[in-house]
């Protein structure tokens, strides 16, 4: 069961490794100050609410595979709301699945931390209001962890949510605004 009190202690642990991003995860800290643990992960919390998406790279890391979003009409990793899901990290690999048709089998997680709970990236960022779906603009607070692609190849992305699918090497993203800082992270995994 997903709880308030190891999700604070997840961003303990990650500031720990990472002490130089508390200044871009303050948002995100800021939030869960203010929200019960009731709010987190409800969609119609509009102060916000936690996501989880899934980093796939290839077996060599050097490619990430990203989806054309349908609503955002953006390239983006497979992500999505938190469903009832045990865990943050088993949430993240049922979007990919979801998102991507690749068997959680196939998509091998990458722990950063010894507890591999814990996400390899936190970002918080701004979903414009949705009046179709009647939801005001509110923030996203994405936990993301990475997995390696094992499978042959055969992807299918569910036409529900995507348009597009396409593998993007790291180096045509080291510049990207959204993408530049993760996937030096991700490189960084090699070392």
């Amino acid at each position: 069961m997903i709880n308030k009190p190891d999700i604070l202690g997840f961003l303990d642990v990650y500031w720990e490794q990472f002490p130089d991003e508390q200044n871009e995860t303050k948002l995100f800290a800021e939030y869960l100050s203010r929200n019960d643990e009731s709010q987190l992960f409800t969609r119609k919390n509009f102060d916000g609410h936690i996501t989880t998406s899934a980093f796939i790279i290839d077996e060599a890391h050097t490619e990430i595979l990203l989806l054309k979003h349908r609503s955002l009409n953006r390239w983006l990793q497979p992500g999505g709301h938190v469903e009832g899901d045990s865990s943050l990290l088993l949430s993240a690999l049922r979007e990919a699945h979801e998102e991507t048709g690749i068997p959680e089998n196939e998509l091998k997680h990458i722990a950063v931390f010894e507890d591999e709970r814990v996400p390899f990236d936190i970002d918080s960022h701004f979903i414009p209001a949705n009046p179709k779906k009647e939801e005001d603009g509110h923030y996203h607070h994405d936990l993301r962890y990475v997995f390696e692609y094992t499978g042959d190849g055969n992807i299918n992305f569910n036409t529900d949510e995507s348009t597009g699918l396409k593998w993007v090497k790291f180096s045509e993203l080291a510049d990207d605004d959204t993408f530049g800082a993760v996937v030096m992270k991700i490189a960084d995994l090699r070392k």
